[in-house]
């Protein structure tokens, strides 16, 4: 029984802004599929998909209320597409708020913000610390050049409230909390709290790969071919996957100017690979009669 191979490569990638669908045309006429049945052999592609993407899930918005005065000051955050970890989430935070000048300098010369975001690994959850902000400088530090807290910015709060964060959308997922504002009401001590259901830092756990040639008895819908995750891999770092025995799925019967194979995530919808160096092996043969 002979078996036919089909490489798919960058070249075979359809230009629809996700990188996740690859198409082989066949040359002059449409072929005929009669009595076959198809397999994927390998998989090699980087795990290049990031898990907060402002076009791709709109869940990199949220705002940070920083203390000022007798009030509060809005500072807008709008996380760069790319892949995060809750405490590169929490870093931007600072960037955002040193760069509005909502800070101080201690007597190391640190810059001391009063939000932070982290994981926390025993209650599966996403933590968010909001801290007392001090009415006046305390020993040894100092004001920024300029901005809230500078000498000719809004000055420090006229009581020792803590920042607020204000959730709404998709990033609610991110870090698993209802949308709201944290704290609800002025608090006036060290705020901490955990996600309120489980958080989704990547809406990506693993991908399907289906094809539009595919009659796959076993699932639904039935043109699914295979399944991978990046399990063992970091972002940048090539996902390689083969196959010990080929899970061999019937092709329907038909003529096909093309084969399309399109990955999609557990939930079916479409994730977008930054990179497109890429491999995707086919397998082709006669069924077994």
């Amino acid at each position: 029984m002979s078996t036919s191979t089909i490489v798919f490569n960058r070249n075979n990638i359809v230009s629809n802004g996700y990188n996740n669908q690859l198409r082989f045309n066949f040359s002059g006429n449409a072929v005929n599929f009669k009595n076959q049945e198809i397999a994927i052999s390998a998989i090699q592609i980087f795990n290049s998909q990031f898990n907060i993407n402002g076009s791709v899930y709109s869940n990199n918005t949220f705002s940070i209320l920083v203390p000022s005065a007798s009030t509060y000051q809005t500072i807008n955050i709008s996380l760069p597409n790319g892949y995060y970890e809750y405490s590169d989430i929490s870093n931007y935070i600072t960037q955002q708020l040193i760069l509005a000048g909502g800070y101080l300098i201690d007597a190391q010369d640190n810059n001391v913000t009063y939000s932070k975001v982290s994981a926390n690994a025993t209650y599966y959850s996403c933590q968010i610390d909001l801290l007392a902000t001090p009415t006046s400088l305390p020993t040894g530090y100092s004001r920024p050049a300029s901005g809230l807290y500078s000498a000719g910015g809004g000055g420090l709060p006229t009581a020792t409230n803590t920042p607020k964060i204000v959730l709404s959308g998709n990033f609610c997922n991110v870090i698993g909390f209802a949308t709201g504002t944290y704290p609800s009401t002025t608090q006036t001590t060290n705020q901490s709290f955990l996600s309120t259901f489980t958080p989704q830092i990547n809406p990506v756990s693993s991908y399907l790969v289906r094809c539009n040639l595919g009659n796959n008895k076993a699932t639904q819908p039935p043109d699914i071919l295979t399944s991978f995750s990046t399990q063992g891999t970091k972002i940048g770092q090539l996902i390689s996957v083969s196959y010990p025995e080929y899970q061999w799925v019937t092709v329907n019967d038909g003529w096909y100017n093309n084969i399309t194979l399109t990955t999609v995530d557990q939930d079916y919808n479409y994730p977008r690979f930054e990179d497109t160096s890429m491999l995707i092996t086919l397998l082709i043969r006669d069924k077994k009669q």
